[in-house]
């Protein structure tokens, strides 16, 4: 039975790991079932896509000025586009995670960032990272095929966590806050 208490968990791949598409990333969990779940990479950005592309693909004409990062959201639907935000803005097509954060994976949350109305932070990745049924408890529990090594760590999801700083660093206070969670559910 799949842990249901792990929607909005950020999924944080320990030290050892060696997926390349994984090594010290930070995956917020957005859905998650018996049929399977996924979630957003949010700290790995995106060396090839630049959010004047992603705007002008939605057929949004418009000339950001600030050159907002890109983040790969994983290896599955490479050119699927999903919005993390904070949740001043929503819109029907929006998922709420946690009371703080929400993703929307439809052109509207494009639309309001190009026009300056939309959240307040947000970060827009392409891809996304899936799990069939009973992967990510094999993954958990190291339980053939999958080793202990991609067993992921945990920490409840946060502004702070989702959506400020980037790469290395993010993963870096992700890895700590689990450590620290852990430290204090002992005692």
């Amino acid at each position: 039975m799949p842990d249901s208490n792990l929607v909005g968990q950020l999924l944080i791949s320990q030290p050892c790991c060696k997926d390349p598409n994984f090594v010290k990333s930070v995956v917020l969990l957005a859905q998650y079932s018996a049929t399977g779940g996924w979630g957003i990479v949010v700290n790995r950005d995106s060396k090839s896509v630049i959010m004047q592309n992603v705007m002008a693909a939605a057929g949004i004409d418009h000339d950001i000025k600030n050159c907002q990062t890109v983040y790969v959201g994983g290896p599955v639907e490479p050119t699927r586009v999903q919005v993390v935000h904070t949740m001043d803005w929503s819109s029907s097509a929006t998922l709420q995670i946690t009371e703080d954060l929400g993703i929307t994976g439809d052109v509207s949350v494009l639309a309001a960032i190009s026009q300056n109305q939309g959240p307040r932070l947000f970060r827009a990745g392409v891809g996304l990272s899936m799990w069939g049924p009973g992967q990510l408890e094999g993954e958990q529990r190291g339980i053939a095929p999958w080793t202990p090594d991609q067993r992921w760590l945990t920490v409840p999801a946060s502004i702070d966590l989702v959506l400020t700083g980037m790469g290395d660093e993010q993963w870096h206070r992700a890895l700590e806050a689990s450590v620290r969670l852990q430290v204090k559910e002992l005692f």
